[in-house]
Order: C-alpha cells, then sequence, then structure tokens
C-alpha cells in the first residue's frame, strides 16, 4: 500500500516571450489557480527571484556564466518541473486541510467539497513536508546542475503543496557548420532563393570525401533544450527520470507510487487523470453536439487566421527590415503588434458566438410565442410573458457588449495601423543611420538593400552579445 502518487512533470517549451507571464503567475500570484493570498507568505524559496523580473534572470544568469544562446524567438530558453503528491500522502506527512467552500465539478469525487492547507502559521507546516520538497530540490539540483537553476519555490497558497522548479537547458558542446573559405579565408557564397521570393547569399557548407555535411565540435556552455534531453536519453529520458526519481525519494523513507512501468505505460499525472475523468461524461456531451456544431466551426475559422498569422508575420512584407534589429524594444514592439492582431482575432470569433446565441435566443421566443395558444391557464401565460422579457433582456445585454467589442476592434485596428506606419519610417531611418555610421550613404530617393544591412547588423550585434555563432559571415566590403 502507498502513501500516495508520485507526481513529476517537466515542460520544456518556454520562450522569451513566455517569460513575462509565467514570472508574474509564480511571484504576483496572478494567473488561473486558485490563490489564498493568507498562505502565500509561507511560501519557500529555495532559489528566489533576485531580479525585478524572470526574464531578466535569465538573462541574467545566461551573461553571469557566460553561455551561448542563439537569440532567435523560437528557442526554448527556460525549462520547469514541478513536484507534487495527493492531499492522501501530505496528511500522511502531518499536514492537516480544511474544506474550502469549493465542490470538485467532475470525477467520481464529484460535488465533494475541495480542501485545502489549513495553515494559519509557520508552525501548521510539517517538518516532515518541508524536508520532501528539500529532498525533490536536491534531486532536481543534481540532474540540471546547481548553476543552471533560475527559480524554485514551494508554494503553499493553493490547493495543493507543490513546487516549481525552473533551470536553464545547458549543455557543454555543440556541432557547429563547417563553411567553404577561399585562400584569404573569407567564406564562399552562393545565392539562394527562399520561400518568400528574395534572393540571398549564404555561405556553402563544406562537405567531406563521402559527400556528408562536415562540422566540427566547440565546447562551452550553451543553451540547446533538444540536445539537452537527447543527453538525458531521448525519447526515454521522461520515463527514465521518473524511475531515477521514485527510487530516490523511496529510498529517503517515503512511500510514493511511480505509476505502472511496462511497454509505453508511463507514470499518470494529476492533469490525465483528469482527462480520464472528463471522458467518461462523453455520453453526456453528446446531447449538446448539435448546439456545439456551429460554435466549433467558429474556434475553427479563428485558429486557421491565428496560424496564418503566425505563419505570414503581422508585418509583412517588412519583416526584413525590422529583422535588422537585435533590440529588445523592436522585439517587443512586433510582440506587441502579433497580440494585437491576435485579439482582434479572438474579439472577432467572440462576436460570432454571442451572434449565434442571440440567434438560437431569438429562436426560443419564437417557439415561445407559437405555444402561446396552447396555454390554457393564466399561471402559464404569465410565466411565459416573464420568460420572453427575460430573454429579450438577455438579447439586449449581449447586444451592448456586441458593439462594445466592436468599439475596442475599431480602436485596436486603428493603433495596429498607426504602428504599422510607424515601425515603416524607423526601419528606414535605422538603416540610412547604420548605412551612414559604415559608410554606405544612401540618398533621399534610394532603394536600400536590406540584405546587404542585415549582414553589418549582424556582424555588429555579434560583438556585443553571447550568443550561437552558427551563422558566422565575413564582411567582404
Amino acid at each position: 500500500m502507498h502513501d500516495g502518487n508520485q507526481v513529476l512533470r517537466f515542460e520544456n517549451k518556454f520562450k522569451a516571450s513566455d517569460l513575462g507571464g509565467l514570472g508574474v503567475e509564480l511571484t504576483e500570484r496572478k494567473g488561473t489557480g486558485n490563490y489564498d493570498k493568507e498562505r502565500t507568505k509561507f511560501n519557500f524559496s529555495f532559489v528566489p527571484l533576485e531580479k525585478s523580473t524572470l526574464k531578466e534572470q535569465v538573462y541574467s544568469n545566461i551573461n553571469k556564466n557566460k553561455i551561448y544562446y542563439n537569440d532567435s524567438k523560437n528557442v526554448n530558453l527556460l525549462n520547469g518541473a514541478v513536484v507534487t503528491s495527493g492531499k492522501e500522502f501530505f496528511q500522511t506527512l502531518g499536514m492537516n486541510f480544511k474544506p474550502s467552500g469549493r465542490k470538485i465539478e467532475y470525477g467520481k469525487n464529484k460535488d465533494e467539497d475541495i480542501l485545502i492547507p489549513d495553515i494559519k502559521d509557520e508552525k501548521d507546516i510539517p517538518e516532515k513536508v518541508k524536508i520532501f520538497f528539500k529532498d525533490s530540490y536536491d534531486f532536481l539540483e543534481d540532474f540540471v546542475g546547481k548553476e543552471n537553476i533560475v527559480y524554485a519555490e514551494v508554494h503553499y497558497d493553493e490547493d495543493t503543496p507543490h513546487m516549481h522548479f525552473y533551470f536553464i537547458p545547458v549543455v557543454n558542446e555543440v556541432k557547429r557548420k563547417v563553411f567553404e573559405t577561399d585562400s584569404k579565408g573569407n567564406l564562399i557564397k552562393h545565392e539562394v532563393t527562399g520561400k518568400d521570393g528574395i534572393k540571398k547569399l549564404l555561405p556553402i557548407q563544406k562537405k567531406d570525401a563521402n559527400g556528408k555535411n562536415m562540422y566540427t565540435i566547440e565546447k562551452g556552455k550553451f543553451v540547446n533544450c533538444d540536445q539537452f534531453w537527447k543527453e538525458k536519453g531521448g525519447k526515454a529520458s521522461y520515463a527514465k527520470i521518473q524511475d531515477d526519481y521514485n527510487k530516490y525519494i523511496n529510498d529517503k523513507g517515503y512511500n510514493l507510487f511511480r505509476g505502472n512501468i511496462g511497454d509505453n505505460v508511463y507514470h499518470k499525472t494529476k492533469a490525465q487523470k483528469e482527462i480520464e475523468d472528463m471522458n467518461k461524461q462523453i455520453e453526456e456531451m453528446k446531447l449538446e453536439f448539435e448546439r456545439n456544431k456551429k460554435l466549433n466551426q467558429i474556434e475553427l475559422e479563428t485558429i486557421n487566421q491565428i496560424k496564418d498569422l503566425d505563419d505570414n508575420e503581422v508585418l509583412n512584407p517588412q519583416k526584413n527590415k525590422i529583422s535588422l534589429y537585435k533590440g529588445k524594444d523592436v522585439d517587443n514592439l512586433i510582440d506587441y503588434s502579433k497580440q494585437i492582431k491576435k485579439q482582434n482575432i479572438l474579439n472577432t470569433k467572440y462576436i460570432k458566438e454571442k451572434d449565434y446565441t442571440i440567434e438560437t435566443m431569438t429562436k426560443k421566443i419564437e417557439t415561445l410565442s407559437l405555444e402561446n395558444t396552447k396555454l390554457k391557464d393564466g399561471r402559464g401565460i404569465k410565466e411565459r410573458d416573464e420568460l420572453i422579457e427575460k430573454q429579450k433582456q438577455i438579447i439586449k445585454e449581449k447586444n451592448s457588449i456586441i458593439e462594445s467589442l466592436e468599439n475596442q476592434v475599431e480602436k485596436l485596428m486603428k493603433h495596429l495601423k498607426e504602428f504599422k506606419e510607424k515601425m515603416y519610417s524607423l526601419c528606414d531611418k535605422f538603416c540610412r543611420a547604420l548605412g551612414h555610421k559604415i559608410g554606405i550613404h544612401y540618398n533621399k530617393n534610394d532603394d536600400i538593400d536590406y540584405d546587404e544591412m542585415e549582414m553589418y547588423a549582424n556582424k555588429i550585434n555579434r560583438n556585443y552579445a553571447y550568443k550561437d555563432k552558427s551563422d558566422d559571415f565575413e564582411i567582404g566590403r
């Protein structure tokens, strides 16, 4: 018999754009969780946030430890882990729980009270619970390396005690491409036409006697999420760490259940268990199929619009102009413009959903009107009239919401237009300014060679930041 289930979950897809929201949730306790601010003061940090934001702390760690990284928006800079178990496990360690006043919404325990930690003083946190999280922290510290940990804190202010653990996935060597060079050591380049139809000069990768691309091994410290997990065992790494953690923690005297081990059967997390419980309600949900059919269509249209936005970029065809500059301000402005566009799409989806709701309500009112002749007693007529008035009021409120949203969309589109015009103007000014700085003088009406300016910009940026040097080139001017 076990005291509880082992829960060790990893998330390895935190990019630079994700760090702001994640940091707010972790430190300001704002987000989707059920936070009890009266218990927040009892949260305990193994590695506290020393900078003003999580994003700042990540880059501070990278620079302090001289870690090379690729500053692309798609690079996974941060990985995370959550350690916890069920309430029954913490109860065996001496922690008391109390009813929260909220009910479980689904599963076999539906409608039962949700229990939360009963903590009013530091002494209400049993020493065994503190030691459990310290033992778990020690395991993860050894797994990723102490110098790579950015933030680690135990939260007692939610429904179940748990530890958040975030780290930079660092490897000690990477493969670099070897490029063809001339007798003077300059890179030999060839013209390549991209998917966008734009021609560029790119270095030619060197090949060995067998025609295979050549690489060289570079030692150091590098952010590389894929390689980090490959070195830990590839596809089997997550299962292996579950096994290792279970042996480690139970050797410490705990009694946690690892889960089923075998042919592709992995430990079931709390989230997976909830999904299984929800699947049991499929039969009931089928009754809602026809009603949801239209809403699903609206959702699909919205997803496709957002996907097209991510693929095409908001500022096309000016993308090449802005990508010359790696400054945080320009990146933030581009992210901001994309968020505006996405919000516009989501607002449109919201309006469509409300239109459908109004349409449905209108049909119900028409049905009630037709049934009017069938009502024989005065009480029935009164109830009908009250229901109709209630539906009309709802429709009026929804129309008011839609009108407000339409006004917001109009304002957002106006701001987006102004923002794009400003960005286009800034890009031209930046390019001309950079040209003057390096001796390439463009007249007012000259067309700017943005590909050439991009090469110079990359060269300058590389002198001021640690980063992936796989796209190094020589300035041949």
